[in-house]
C-alpha cells in the first residue's frame, strides 16, 4: 500500500509526537506517532509509523507504513498499512487493508479485512469477509461472511465459527499440544477444537472437528470428530471411522 500524491498534499510533512502520559494530538500528517500511556488520535491521521504500547485511539480513519500495537488499541475509522501488527487487545471499526498482518491476543474487526497474508493467534472476530492470499489462523476464530484465500490453515482451539470458506488448499486441524492438564493426567477435561461452518469449498480440503452442511472439493479428506451433511467432490474422498457424511456426491 502507498499513499497517494493527494494525501501527501492535504496538510505539510510534520514530525514525530510521542505521548507518555496522558494527553492527545490533533490528526493530521505524522512521520511516527508513539503513544505509551494514554492516548488519542482526534481525527484522521497520517503517518509513516504508529505504535502503541500502552491504551490508543484514533478518532478518525488511519493510513500508515507500519502499525504496531502491543497494548490496546482503537480504531474508530478505517485502516490501511503496509504492515499491521497487534499481540494486546485491538478494535477496527471499520475495515482493514493490508499487506501483511499479524495478530495475537485478541482482534476484532467491524467489516471486511483484505490482505496479502494474514496470520492470528488467540481470539479473532471478523464482523464480514476475510480475504487474503496465504491465511493461518489458530486459536478462537468468528468470521460472520467469506473465509476466501489461496491456502487456509486453521488450528482449532475452543470452538470456532465461520459462515464460508473458499480457496485453493483448505487445511483445517486440531491443536495437538501438551498442557498441564495433560501433565496431570486430566487431559479428559480438554474439550477438543472444533469448527462449525455452512459451506466450504476447494481444490483440496482437509477437515477435522468440523461441522458443515456442505463441503465440495476435487480432493477431499474428512478427518476425525467431523460432521458433514452433503460433499460434493470431483476426484477422490477419504473419511474417517470417527466422522459421520449423511450424503455423498461425485460429479
Amino acid at each position: 500500500m502507498g499513499f497517494r500524491d493527494e494525501d501527501r498534499r492535504e496538510s505539510p510533512r510534520k514530525g514525530s509526537v510521542s505521548i507518555a502520559g496522558a494527553g492527545k494530538v490533533a490528526g493530521g500528517e505524522y512521520h511516527t506517532v508513539k503513544i505509551s500511556g494514554s492516548g488519542r488520535v482526534e481525527g484522521d491521521l497520517v503517518a509513516e509509523e504508529l505504535r502503541i504500547s500502552g491504551a490508543g485511539k484514533v478518532e478518525g480513519t488511519t493510513k500508515a507504513k507500519e502499525i504496531v500495537v502491543s497494548g490496546a488499541g482503537r480504531f474508530e475509522g478505517s485502516v490501511e498499512a503496509e504492515t499491521f501488527q497487534c499481540s494486546g487487545a485491538c478494535k477496527v471499526e471499520a475495515g482493514l487493508q493490508t499487506k501483511e498482518a499479524r495478530v495475537s491476543g485478541t482482534f476484532k474487526v467491524e467489516g471486511n479485512v483484505k490482505a496479502h497474508y494474514f496470520r492470528s493467534g488467540g481470539v479473532l472476530k471478523v464482523e464480514g469477509d476475510l480475504e487474503a492470499e496465504v491465511v493461518s489462523l489458530s486459536g478462537i476464530v468468528t468470521v460472520t461472511g467469506l473465509l476466501s484465500a489461496d491456502r487456509v490453515e486453521m488450528k482449532l482451539e475452543g470452538t470456532s465459527y465461520v459462515r464460508e470458506i473458499g480457496g485453493e488448499v483448505i487445511e483445517v486441524r486440531r491443536t495437538r499440544h501438551r498442557g498441564l492438564l495433560d501433565e496431570l493426567g486430566l487431559s479428559f477435561f480438554r474439550r477438543p477444537g472444533a469448527l462449525q461452518a455452512v459451506t466450504i469449498e476447494g481444490d483440496e480440503v482437509y477437515l477435522e472437528g468440523t461441522q458443515a452442511k456442505l463441503v465440495r472439493g476435487k480432493k477431499v479428506t474428512i478427518g476425525p470428530g467431523s460432521r458433514i451433511e452433503r460433499i460434493e467432490y470431483e476426484e477422490s474422498l477419504e473419511v474417517d471411522p470417527d466422522a459421520r457424511v449423511d450424503e455423498e456426491v461425485r460429479g
